[in-house]
């Protein structure tokens, strides 16, 4: 499967830019990438240093999560990210990360309400935290899964948030989307009571997003 080598390659250099701004640390955070081949997923290993890793260290898997191609331990979160895939024909890559201020929402279980124009259109009109569970259970896929149903972000309870994308590009920017959504927010109630979109904002934001549906 050597046509996969630029994808894996996208991955890997996606691992190590969330480790050069942040939103990772050492062995933190997975990313995953649908492939045009049939049942065939691209998805970063668990314990590789995220600043390290290569493209011969992303693994290829199905939908099963059996490993097709690549020497590595798989994500404890791949399960994860396929039951994403199986529920969400129109994602393509999946980017889970602990940015700070979102992992502190997550923290507080706290949703993001629809206060900022352009979370709408391409996150969805809130951004909940979806119910505890431990990393890499069933039960934690099934929750971050749930939550996606009709959005493309979600918040896990004390443990960080993911986003999901019509390939890996997008995925990044609804991750930095999100971030800037939970740094606004946590700055505006340290001041005050953010003040909600009116209705009919929150309407056309809800309209955009049908469309900007991968």
């Amino acid at each position: 499967m050597a046509s996969l080598g630029p994808l894996k390659e996208s991955v890997a250099k996606m691992m190590r830019k969330l480790y050069d701004i942040g939103y990772v640390l050492d062995k933190e955070g997975n990313v995953s990438v649908r492939t045009d081949f049939a049942d065939r997923y691209v998805i970063s290993p668990s314990q590789v240093p995220r600043y390290l890793i290569k493209a011969s260290d992303i693994l290829v898997m199905n939908g099963n999560g059996d490993v097709i191609q690549g020497k590595r331990n798989p994500s404890v979160e791949t399960g994860m990210h396929l039951l994403i895939y199986s529920k969400r024909p129109d994602v393509h890559s999946v980017i889970h990360f602990h940015s700070l201020h979102a992992t502190a929402l997550a923290s507080l279980h706290e949703t993001i309400p629809p206060f900022l124009e352009e979370l709408g259109p391409f996150l969805g009109e809130s951004i909940p935290t979806v119910g505890y569970a431990m990393s890499g259970t069933e039960e934690l896929a099934a929750n971050v899964a749930a939550g996606l149903t009709d959005r493309n972000a979600v918040l896990l309870a004390n443990h960080g948030a993911l986003v999901c994308g019509k390939d890996l590009q997008d995925a990044f920017d609804k991750a930095l989307l999100l971030e800037k959504a939970a740094t606004i927010y946590t700055l505006a109630r340290s001041m005050g009571t953010p003040k909600m979109l009116p209705e009919s904002t929150i309407e056309i934001g809800r309209e955009l997003f049908k469309t900007n549906l991968m």
